[in-house]
């Protein structure tokens, strides 16, 4: 039998779905961080929409779940412009942050060299993404959102291949170790120094904790009250009595995929 396949149809103009770029666009973001996450290899954990620069203020600030760097994000649903290429050097020097994520419709050429030439002429330690958002939509189907990666830092990584080495920069994360084998859905995790606090790993990643489903930061910012945490230092495997992070680290160097320069 032959099968019946849909068309993938590109939709151009995305203000049918974001008529407003502050209004619409940076609050569905800060909603939908995760689908961020995957595109760039980094687990982005929501501090603050609209944070305070002086007298400006930043789309969105968010950390590293990793590692607790701060990450700016800069969203415009337009071509790229000077203005919001100084505005992001801006807030990035305001924030401190190590990571810069500029999320536009169209990149010029200009402000894609532009980007290139800031990852190659700053410390290694700071990365900045240039990223297009696309939509597109099957029949009548959901429209569907895709971030596709302009430019990147010098040396990133996002996938995971047996052997290969994987720098701090492109740690994986939970539902890589699932696939490891190394951790399982079921399992008990915990926060350190809050052993009584369990949440029931899920085969997605994330956790339940009293019937209710969470991302793994998501759910220790909520009982910390913190507004950010490194995910994998602070999240305690029960039964192992390990940091996810460690239990990470021993499989990576195991199977010569831990760059020991990078720590």
């Amino acid at each position: 039998m032959e099968a019946v396949l849909g068309t993938l149809k590109k939709i151009d103009d995305l203000r049918t779905i974001w008529p407003n770029e502050a209004k619409d666009f940076t609050p569905w973001l800060a909603k939908n961080l995760s689908l961020l996450s995957d595109a760039v290899g980094i687990d982005i954990s929501f501090a603050e929409t609209e944070s305070s620069v002086g007298d400006f203020s930043a789309d969105i600030l968010a950390t590293d779940a990793d590692t607790g760097r701060n990450i700016i994000i800069e969203n415009q649903l337009g071509d790229t412009d000077h203005d919001h290429l100084g505005k992001l050097i801006t807030y990035a020097s305001g924030k401190s942050a190590d990571i810069v994520i500029w999320i536009v419709k169209h990149a010029r050429e200009e402000h894609r060299a532009a980007i290139e030439w800031l990852n190659n002429n700053t410390p290694q330690e700071i990365g900045f993404f240039l990223c297009e958002v696309k939509l597109y939509q099957i029949g009548d189907s959901p429209i569907a959102p895709y971030f596709e990666l302009i430019e990147i830092p010098n040396n990133w990584s996002k996938g995971m291949k047996k052997g290969s080495v994987m720098t701090r920069k492109g740690l994986p994360k939970i539902k890589d170790m699932l696939g490891w084998g190394v951790v399982k859905a079921g399992d008990i995790i915990c926060m350190w120094n809050r052993e009584e606090e369990e949440a029931i790993l899920q085969a997605n990643g994330h956790v339940k904790y009293k019937d209710k489903e969470y991302t793994l930061a998501s759910w220790m910012k909520m009982l910390t009250g913190w507004s950010s945490i490194e995910t994998y230092r602070y999240a305690i495997h029960k039964e192992k009595k390990e940091s996810l992070g460690k239990i990470r680290k021993d499989y990576m160097v195991k199977m010569g995929m831990w760059d020991v320069k990078d720590e």
